[in-house]
């Protein structure tokens, strides 16, 4: 298995635990670990929160 074929296979099974813990716990304990992962990425980046919010089309 090459790298690429190895990377997309852990990728897929990511999206399944997720989706599994997702369907698995309450929205509120998910959503708020996503905004803290979010959040963190945000703080790492020299993108603004604004600049952010702008590329995803929400300002």
């Amino acid at each position: 298995m090459n790298f690429k074929e190895k990377n997309n296979k852990e990728m897929l099974e990511f999206v399944d635990k997720w989706s599994k813990y997702v369907l698995e716990h309450d929205d509120k304990v998910w959503s708020r670990q996503q905004n803290i992962i979010i959040n963190s990425c945000i703080k790492s980046s020299s993108m603004t929160k604004e600049q952010y919010l702008k590329m995803k089309g929400e300002i």
